[in-house]
């Protein structure tokens, strides 16, 4: 593994060099191998630079998982909350996917014994993909008179991210059929429910 030569980088330069090392660390070595050292050494900077930030693999794993979350700008406008849905459900997966199951369920087994592990998990992803629903999606929808912010509670307006993520825990994969039959056995019959004319 060679080490990098950079001129000396601070803030998100820094922050993206080590997220991009932590990244084709976890592709080479994989989740259980990955270390600080390791990461450091591919990012060109030192361990103490890492444990400023991160306390340990675990959150650096998270916090690169969560800069390659679906950011609202990436979902398309397909014209309806359904297609966008749909787009924003497709995208989340690709990238499920490209971490994998097994990286995932070692994720959640580490933040549920470790409460700064969990924070990076809730702001980094959850509330990552949350955005890009309520910033994008939700509004686009409100905008065309499809719902209204009455018709969203805060556990409704997660639960497409929620299903996604759920799923792809289970079963390592979620196919289009899969994701159509989220929307319209349960997240859409709730949003009508609640009035919403989806």
């Amino acid at each position: 593994m060679e080490r990098k030569t950079t001129s000396r980088r601070r803030g998100e330069a820094l922050e993206q060099a080590i997220l991009d090392a932590v990244w084709d660390e976890f592709r080479e070595v994989g989740f259980s191998k990955l270390t600080m050292e390791g990461v450091a050494k591919r990012a060109g900077t030192s361990k103490p630079v890492l444990y400023r930030r991160w306390s340990s693999p675990v959150e650096l794993m998270i916090a690169c998982a969560a800069s390659r979350v679906p950011k609202a700008e990436s979902v398309p406008d397909t014209g309806t909350l359904r297609g966008d849905t749909i787009a924003l459900l497709t995208l989340a997966h690709e990238r499920m996917r490209i971490v994998g199951q097994t990286a995932m369920l070692s994720m959640l087994a580490q933040v549920s014994v470790d409460p700064e592990a969990r924070k990076v998990l809730i702001e980094g992803i959850v509330n990552n993909l949350s955005k890009a629903l309520s910033g994008t999606v939700y509004a686009r929808a409100i905008a065309r008179g499809e719902l209204a912010e009455e018709h969203l509670t805060e556990r409704l307006a997660r639960l497409p991210i929620d299903l996604m993520r759920n799923e792809f825990i289970l079963f390592g994969h979620v196919d289009a059929e899969a994701i159509e039959e989220m929307l319209d056995q349960v997240i859409l019959p709730a949003l009508r429910a609640r009035g919403a004319t989806v």
